[in-house]
């Protein structure tokens, strides 16, 4: 049966409708009004989505954020679409309120300076603070960690034998270096595109090199044509880009109700 145009229209509006209403499991969410809640924890604002029947066997997941931070609202969806796949999803505001816009970055922002004002050891003091606060205000007995470009290289930074996290993924790292890789010793998922100026496909290779030869579970996929920040802005008009953000969503979500 053909269905008259102005019916599929209608559907294809309606499914438009629910697409930005509702969550789906393994179905990241690219456009609506975030769900999570903006808490402040020991002078820390937590973005915290929380899963629809969370209880106390509720694993919890640590959102470690691009230079874009909690303002931007892909990386609040992208929280709210692994909270409704049943994890508590908790994404700290690692600059204290000096995250970059998009905007600025588009206009030429001078990004060493930038990042000369939030120093390694910052970073790693709000990741440890936050950390703290889940394993005993919210009792998660493990804890999974996801790094998006920036925050890339500070997951596996926390995955060393005496590392607050148990289990990571990352996608497209910037800045993340070989001795870094070489000290995780927990499982992690890696994403990579092959546009990716940052973490290329060889860098990928490498990466899972320094893993075999340390006995490291981990899982790598390699993204055509995905530049870097895939895992959390793309064109969705474009099908690589729209496919390589889907399908690295599913690639955390899976990795992480497999081994955490």
């Amino acid at each position: 049966m053909v269905l008259p145009r102005n019916v599929l229209t209608s559907l294809a509006t309606l499914g438009s409708a629910i697409a930005e209403t509702s969550y789906l499991p393994y179905q990241v969410r690219n456009a609506g009004v975030p769900v999570g809640q903006l808490k402040n924890i020991s002078g820390i604002e937590m973005y915290i989505s929380y899963p629809p029947n969370r209880n106390s066997s509720t694993k919890a997941l640590l959102y470690v954020t691009d230079i874009f931070g909690v303002p931007l609202l892909q990386n609040k969806l992208l929280a709210d679409s692994l909270a409704a796949n049943d994890y508590l999803v908790v994404m700290p505001d690692l600059f204290r309120g000096d995250a970059i816009s998009v905007e600025e970055q588009e206009a030429g922002l001078n990004l060493t300076e930038w990042r000369a004002l939030h120093p390694t050891s910052e970073i790693d003091s709000i990741i440890n603070t936050t950390i703290n606060y889940m394993r005993s205000d919210m009792q998660a007995a493990r804890i999974g960690g996801l790094g998006y470009c920036f925050g890339g290289k500070y997951v596996p930074r926390f995955m060393t034998s005496s590392g607050g996290l148990d289990l990571g993924f990352i996608a497209h790292p910037s800045s993340l270096t070989e001795q870094e890789i070489g000290g995780i010793t927990k499982g992690i998922s890696i994403a990579a595109g092959t546009l990716d100026g940052s973490f290329n496909s060889s860098a990928k290779v490498r990466a899972e090199s320094i893993l075999a030869a340390n006995n490291v579970t981990f899982q790598t996929n390699l993204y055509s044509g995905a530049p870097h920040g895939f895992a959390v802005r793309v064109n969705q008009s474009i099908p690589q880009q729209a496919y390589a953000k889907q399908a690295s969503f599913m690639q955390a979500v899976t990795w992480f109700d497999a081994w955490l």
